[in-house]
């Protein structure tokens, strides 16, 4: 495994999002200098911290990414932010969570914004996955892929492919390891069709420091992402420990 994305969602007040954000870093600092190799670990943390944590970040151990963006350079879209105002902020912009999709966003939106994204120089972090766990649940997610990805060069511009089922999302169960490596070995296939020679391939819902051992088992996987547990440091840099440990 390759990556340990976290999303703070809407929890934190600036005051929560800063402690908790010197913790990890503090901790990841600590493991860097004991000689751990480390995955690339993405916090995604509220709008609001992002221009603070922007000046504070040690990007030898940690890298930001926003929640979500406008596909507008600028315009009259109030209550927005756009790609290019992440510009010096950021590396990394979550695109099509299911909770944006089931709040009305379209799949011709995240396509949309994907574009923008990588035309800011940014790296788009596309989150797909199916709604139930039915027969055609893998064409939801290749639909949602495909669309996703169809405003960009993929044979130039680099993106990470989160697969998030949306019913194991704020659950105590993630999917099963069988059906995470059916779907993900799927969509990687669906990538290579699509021009992406090194497909790179993260599992979100209800990640946390009890199942990630499994997780982090899977070959398939480039990474996972995690919500709730991001939010405690102590957990959070138990998971990345585990993950680190799968690494070696």
């Amino acid at each position: 495994m390759k990556y340990v994305l976290s999303s703070w969602k809407m929890y934190p007040t600036l005051d929560q999002a800063q402690a908790s954000f010197e913790a990890i870093q503090r901790g990841l600092q600590e493991r860097a200098q004991r000689g751990t190799v480390l995955p690339r670990v993405i916090l995604c943390p509220p709008l609001l911290s992002l221009v603070p944590f922007a000046t504070l970040v040690d990007r030898r151990v940690l890298s930001l990414g926003a929640q979500n963006c406008h596909w507008k350079a600028e315009g009259p879209y109030t209550g927005e932010i756009s790609p290019r105002m992440l510009q010096g902020l950021v590396d990394y912009v979550l695109v099509g969570h299911s909770e944006r999709r089931a709040a009305g966003e379209t799949d011709e939106q995240v396509g949309w914004k994907v574009a923008a994204v990588a035309e800011h120089g940014l790296t788009p972090i596309l989150l797909v996955g199916e709604d139930d766990p039915g027969e055609d649940a893998i064409l939801t997610s290749e639909q949602r892929l495909r669309q996703g990805l169809s405003g960009v060069d993929l044979g130039r511009q680099p993106v990470l492919v989160v697969y998030e089922p949306t019913w194991a999302i704020g659950t105590d169960e993630t999917a099963s390891t069988s059906h995470i490596r059916r779907s993900v070995t799927y969509l990687e296939g669906v990538l290579a069709d699509m021009g992406v020679t090194e497909p790179e391939i993260l599992y979100g819902g209800s990640v946390n420091d009890d199942n990630v051992e499994a997780l982090a088992r899977l070959d398939v996987l480039d990474g996972v992402g995690a919500g709730r547990a991001s939010l405690d440091p102590d957990q959070f840099l138990r998971l990345i420990d585990q993950v680190a440990r799968s690494m070696g």
